[in-house]
C-alpha cells in the first residue's frame, strides 16, 4: 500500500480472558489459535487498510485486563481515536463491571473517541449467558456502537475495525476531529510504561 494518509490509534481493552488478543490476531494475520499467551502489560501491532479510497495505518494497542496492570494500560488510552471494549458472552463476570471500563476510557481519552462494545465468542451460543439484547441495551444506554464477534471468523472482526475507522474518518471530514500531522497524538507520561512487545506488522486489506 502507498503511503498512508492517516495514522489512527486504536486501543483494545476490557476484562481479562475475553479474547482480546485473539481478535487482534484474526484481524491482523487472519489466524486463530486456542494457545494465546496472556497479555502482559501492553502489546502493539499495526495494520494498513483502505476505507472509502482513504489509506489508513491503524496502530493497535492490546492491553492486559488484569487489575495489576491497570495503572500502566490506562496511560495508553490517551490520544486514541478508537476503543474496543470487549467482554465474553459466556462469562457473566466480564459483563458486570463494564460501566467502570466505559468510565475509565472516557475519562482517560478525548471526547471524540469512538467506543465500540464487543461481545466476543458468538460461536459459543450454547454457553451464552449474556444475550445480544443485553449487550445492545448496555451499548445504547452508554452511547456506544455494539457488535458481537467470533475470533475464528475474520469477517465479523474486520467489520468492527472498519466501522470504527470509518466513524473516525467521518469526524475528520465533518471538521469535528483534527488529526495533527496525520499522526496519533504523542503522549508524555509521568512514569513511562515498559516498552510494549511489537508483533509482526500486518498485511493490508482492501
Amino acid at each position: 500500500m502507498a503511503s498512508e494518509e492517516y495514522n489512527l490509534k486504536c486501543i483494545v481493552t476490557g476484562p481479562p480472558f475475553v479474547g482480546k488478543s485473539s481478535l487482534l490476531l484474526q484481524f491482523c494475520e487472519k489466524e486463530f489459535t486456542n494457545e494465546m499467551d496472556t497479555t502482559v502489560g501492553v502489546e502493539f501491532q499495526t495494520k494498513s487498510i483502505e476505507i472509502d479510497s482513504t489509506k489508513i495505518k491503524l496502530e493497535i494497542w492490546d492491553t492486559a485486563g488484569q487489575e495489576s496492570f491497570r495503572s500502566i494500560t490506562t496511560n495508553y488510552y490517551r490520544g486514541s481515536h478508537i476503543a474496543l471494549l470487549v467482554y465474553d458472552i459466556t462469562m457473566r463476570q466480564s459483563f458486570q463491571h463494564l460501566a467502570s471500563w466505559v468510565q475509565e476510557v472516557t475519562t482517560m481519552s478525548s471526547p471524540e473517541i469512538i467506543i465500540i462494545l464487543i461481545g466476543n465468542k458468538s460461536d459459543m451460543n450454547e454457553k451464552r449467558v449474556i444475550s445480544f439484547e443485553d449487550g445492545d441495551k448496555f451499548a445504547k444506554a452508554h452511547n456506544l456502537l455494539f457488535f458481537e464477534t467470533c475470533a475464528k471468523d475474520y469477517e465479523t472482526v474486520q467489520k468492527v475495525f472498519e466501522t470504527g475507522t470509518r466513524k473516525v474518518l467521518n469526524l475528520i471530514k465533518e471538521g469535528k476531529l483534527t488529526v495533527v500531522n496525520k499522526k496519533p497524538t504523542n503522549v508524555q507520561l509521568t512514569t513511562p510504561p515498559p516498552t510494549p512487545k511489537k508483533k509482526n506488522e500486518c498485511c493490508k486489506i482492501n
